[in-house]
């Protein structure tokens, strides 16, 4: 076929002259020409060119070929039957049929066989959906910052067009602030957050059973004594608690032996030993269980401390430590097969603290007027322990809660920091930067890029900001830099750029299709499996690119091509814009929200994709998917173990719709608040399934309100019959309102109307070549059986224009007829059409004028 002739021209580089590769050029001024100028040409001439249409620019191929868009923009105008107005001596419908078909050839040939260009892409900053998306597979986070950046503007239908993504002032603005903030919730300065370094010591500690103050704030305490303490914390986390204390008495050995003359070197030895074994100190928590287990050594009564620590995380809120004395030297610990109730931290239990009552407790709480009185001479050998404080904190930095996911996944290496300077910056700061790059550039990074940005965290630690701080401020301006912000498509080798210099197209490097494929099917960046294809050039390979689509349809972040490719392509975002309340007045039923509406009709175009399914089953499909709110409003009950949280598929065997025409959220869309509008919803089958959009209407004619009514209790279907008793508006309405009468079985709501409603019986309709249809479900079936290459052409266009960011052009009408021509024999299957857009050569390359 011709459309696979241009597909293999384009790919092996042959080209054929126009002249040649069509067949009968010259019927075109011998036969349709001159249909042409019979039936066109006396409004639309040189002279006189009415809406600045100039047909006699298309008297010959070479003209055709050279004014591509107005020769398909006068195909579509034939087809549709809006001109010639009706005032006019008019074709027949065999005439306009042979008239279009004729002229479609000639544009086919003229821009298919001179080795079609796939068009340039300008550079295109990332839109709100794409941003958004980005940040939260950058760092596994939804923080949505781009809710808060102005709309995008809309080209071609799709808000993702690269030529309508301008950068004002005040969005550069939105993008530093946001950065920012994102930067700010990923990675938290600890510093900042709530903390423990707190000391416990005189009356902070108190004690249970006889004790001694002494002058240099230690505690004495007998054997059999306790000193307890309470310490509240802020957050979940490990805490760390020093101790200092010590015992006052020497261990002698169960013998005294008298010293050895001559034997110098035992006598000190054992004078050592004396010195060297410690005694323990248990730790139970408020509930008793063994903390820790901690052993002293011998300290002169006046002599410094020993110190000791245990670790412990905790929750919020207050918590209770008792230390408890013990008269077990550290090298008598028994083992735990020795004792019947061994010492096991963690599990063993103090029934002594279990017993203890608040009453108790609050009796050894000193006021903090209180005088205690200080003891000169303490017996040693009774009170024969001594503590001197309790230094808690914490958390510790590995182990804290309040801390963000995302702080351990970006500073894998910390830099060392001693007192108020930090140290090991630069090679820290590089580490933690150059993965997060490389994701956010979506490509390989260099070490000069990296050390840009890590220059950025030394600067900071250097003004004495900390290492936290530095590393805020590399990734805001990640966030800010125009690989992160912009998709730009330049040739990267030297075959590329050989090719650019002969003004040849450019085919896009492994990397650069990376992007193309996850931006166009999850509206976001490319994950590590995606980059690493792109790093090892395997994108290339159709085969490659084959197995990473079905991978990417299959991820849940696909949906995406729904919510936003289907929501944009059927119009639905233009629903926020609606006030629901209005299209509610005295309406009773459950309260249905935009994301209700639209929710239905992103869950089929899922569903049709998953599991490649015809496109047509978007508009025959029997069943839907619905929550309970928009269940109760259709009047369908759920399945029984469904609680309608979530969009559920159920049966519309019986429930007089199909397919998309049949969803509320379309059908309110086309609808006016109080009632019906065949025209909007004929208007929307043509633009959105025919892929016909009608003409703009003349100047000065009036809207149906403001036309003569036809009588007092006129229907909706007379009233348009009046309004198209005008010559201007009946070549355009004839089969717009004829597509939209289809509807009328359904109401402005989306509800399905009694048979006994009088706009029920207007629910008919005949289309060019006499199809008729009765009802909703009738037209659904009629255009997936009729319409199908058509409905699979306006799909194509579509994902097309959203995967490559542009309106498509003339010349890209023979690479989607290539890939219609190679999914017509399976029926045109979605996933097959998705797949048919990625290997086509408007998606491979890009022409040398973006460069």
């Amino acid at each position: 076929m011709a459309a696979e002739r241009a597909s293999a021209e384009s790919t092996t580089g042959e080209s054929t002259s126009l002249a040649s590769s069509v067949v009968g050029l010259s019927d075109w001024e011998t036969t349709g020409f001159l249909k042409l100028e019979e039936f066109c040409l006396e409004c639309h001439n040189t002279d006189y060119q009415e809406a600045e249409v100039d047909l006699s620019l298309l008297s010959t191929a070479e003209k055709i070929r050279q004014n591509s868009e107005l020769a398909t923009h006068s195909i579509s105008m034939i087809r549709f039957g809006a001109m010639p107005p009706e005032d006019a001596a008019l074709p027949t419908l065999e005439e306009r049929r042979e008239l279009a078909d004729q002229l479609d050839d000639l544009v086919y040939h003229a821009t298919c066989d001179l080795r079609p260009q796939p068009g340039r892409v300008t550079a295109r900053r990332l839109n709100r959906a794409e941003y958004n998306n980005a940040i939260r597979d950058l760092f596994g986070v939804d923080l949505r910052p781009a809710d808060q950046f102005p709309s995008d503007e809309v080209g071609g239908g799709f808000d993702n067009n690269a030529d309508v993504l301008s950068l004002s002032t005040m969005l550069m603005e939105k993008y530093l602030k946001a950065g920012e903030s994102v930067a700010s919730a990923v990675i938290v300065d600890q510093a900042t957050l709530p903390s423990v370094k707190k000391t416990f010591a005189d009356r902070a500690l108190h004690t249970l059973g006889e004790s001694k103050l002494a002058s240099f704030g230690e505690w004495f305490v007998r054997s059999d004594g306790m000193l307890w303490m309470e310490v509240e914390v802020p957050v979940e986390g490990d805490y760390v608690f020093d101790v200092r204390a010590g015992t006052n008495i020497r261990r002698r050995a169960e013998k005294e032996q008298d010293p050895v003359e001559g034997d110098k070197d035992d006598n000190e030895k054992r004078k050592s030993d004396d010195n060297a074994v410690n005694r323990c100190m248990t730790v139970h928590d408020e509930r008793g269980v063994l903390v820790d287990i901690m052993d002293f050594g011998y300290q002169e009564k006046s002599g410094p401390n020993d110190s000791e620590s245990f670790r412990v995380t905790l929750k919020p809120g207050k918590h209770r430590f008792f230390f408890s004395p013990t008269d077990t030297w550290i090298d008598e610990l028994p083992e735990a097969e020795d004792r019947k109730d061994p010492w096991r931290v963690g599990e063993s239990v103090s029934k002594r603290v279990q017993a203890l009552t608040e009453q108790e407790l609050a009796k050894t709480v000193l006021a903090s007027d209180a005088e205690i009185e200080i003891s000169r001479r303490i017996p040693v050998e009774e009170f024969n322990f001594k503590m001197h404080s309790v230094s808690v904190s914490g958390p510790t930095a590995d182990s804290r809660k309040d801390l963000p996911e995302t702080q351990k996944q970006l500073l894998r290496r910390m830099a060392r920091q001693r007192g108020d300077r930090w140290e090991d910056v630069h090679k820290a700061a590089f580490v933690n930067l150059k993965p997060l790059m490389r994701r956010a550039f979506r490509r390989e990074v260099s070490e000069t890029e990296v050390k840009r940005y890590a220059s950025l965290v030394q600067d900071a630690t250097d003004r004495q900001e900390s290492f936290y701080v530095g590393m805020q401020h590399a990734v805001t301006a990640i966030l800010c830099s125009p690989s992160f912000l912009f998709r730009i498509e330049m040739p990267d080798t030297d075959e590329a750029r050989e090719l650019a210099n002969k003004g040849e197209a450019v085919p896009l490097s492994s990397t650069q299709l990376a992007s193309r494929l996850s931006f166009f099917l999850w509206s976001s960046i490319p994950d590590d499996a995606l980059l690493y294809a792109a790093q090892k050039g395997q994108l290339v390979d159709r085969g490659k690119r084959r197995y990473h689509l079905k991978r990417i349809l299959d991820d849940p972040k696909s949906n995406s091509l729904g919510q936003q490719f289907a929501t944009q392509w059927f119009g639905l975002g233009n629903l926020n814009a609606r006030d629901m309340a209005a299209f509610r007045v005295k309406e009773k039923g459950p309260e249905i929200t935009v994301d209700d509406l639209a929710s239905e009709t992103h869950a089929l175009f899922d569903h049709v994709l998953k599991n490649n399914l015809p496109v047509t089953e978007l508009l025959t499909a029997d069943y839907t998917f619905v929550g309970k709110e928009l269940a109760d409003w259709y009047g369908i009950e759920l399945p029984g173990d469904q609680d309608g949280s979530s969009p559920q598929k159920v049966s519309l065997v019986d429930a007089g719709r199909r397919g998309i025409l049949g969803h509320a959220g379309v059908l309110t869309l086309t609808s006016y608040p109080t009632r019906n509008s065949p025209v909007l919803r004929g208007k929307w089958i043509l633009e959105n399934v025919l892929g016909t959009p009608p003409p703009e209407a003349p100047p000065n004619v009036p809207e149906l309100e403001e036309s003569r009514a036809a009588s007092a209790n006129a229907t909706l279907r007379e009233q348009l019959e009046l309004h198209r008793a005008d010559p201007g508006c009946a070549s355009c309405h004839r089969v717009m309102d004829a597509l939209g009468f289809g509807l009328e079985t359904m109401d402005h709501l989306g509800r399905l109307r009694p048979p006994t409603n009088p706009s029920v019986a207007d629910a008919n309709g005949e289309l060019p070549g006499g199809r008729s249809f009765r009802g909703a479900m009738e037209l659904s079936e009629m255009l997936a059986k009729t319409e199908a290459r058509r409905f699979a052409d306006t799909t194509v266009r579509r994902l097309l224009s959203f995967a490559i960011g542009r309106e498509l052009r003339p010349a890209d009408r023979c690479f989607v007829e290539a890939i219609l021509d190679d999914t017509q024999d399976e029926g045109y299957r979605l996933r097959d059409l998705v797949e048919g857009v990625i290997n086509s050569p408007p998606f491979l390359t890009t022409s040398v004028t973006a460069l």
